[in-house]
């Protein structure tokens, strides 16, 4: 295989990647995200009780259950109906719950405002001795996952693999005949040696 055959291969493979990779650049769905954070406070009447109250905190299985509690189908109904999916989770050595919305731009700030009215409405059938307070604010929408100059610089780079990968293939494993000079010369110059 001539080193002009090659090339075309490597050009083409590159050409393959780099019509994919924009190709789903355009085309990919734009989701967007919008975060929260809520803490759990105290909230009893009695100031000495609270160090009691913190000192029990991890064992009494509190943040879980809210943590379940805002991710229930009754709590994310309305942010469901917007067509957002709603993520819960515990941050680690805290009393803090990080909420993410993802979905259209518009809807994921609402979703997440509904999600925290709707714990603070089912609250008070928890008969807790804490409270939620919103830590931050849901955050205006951003573009969910790595942006477009991102994607485009990835595609790039692995265009550029592909067309180092294929001249790799191609001369390690390419086919016999393209080796033949070589080992025809050996051949020839070991049996010249061999003759008288």
């Amino acid at each position: 295989m001539n080193q002009r055959t090659i090339s075309l291969a490597a050009l083409l493979a590159a050409a393959a990647v780099l019509v994919i990779g924009v190709a789903f650049t355009v085309v990919r769905d734009r989701h967007y995200e919008s975060v929260a954070t809520v803490v759990l406070s105290p909230s009893t009447e009695e100031p000495e009780n609270i160090p009691t109250l913190l000192e029990s905190f991890e064992r009494s299985g509190t943040l879980g259950t809210y943590v379940e509690v805002m991710a229930a189908d009754d709590t994310t109904a309305e942010a469901r109906a917007m067509g957002v999916s709603i993520t819960v989770r515990a941050v680690p050595d805290t009393r803090a719950i990080r909420l993410i919305a993802e979905g259209d731009e518009d809807a994921v700030q609402p979703a997440l405002n509904s999600v925290i009215r709707a714990t603070r409405a089912r609250q008070t059938a928890l008969s807790d001795l804490y409270v939620l307070e919103v830590l931050g604010s849901p955050s205006e929408p951003t573009l969910a996952g790595p942006g477009t100059g991102v994607l485009l610089l990835a595609t790039a780079l692995l265009s550029v693999f592909a067309a180092v990968g294929v001249v790799a293939i191609l001369r390690r494993f390419g086919p016999p005949g393209s080796r033949r000079p070589l080992q025809d010369g050996l051949f020839r110059s070991g049996s010249a040696q061999s003759e008288p």
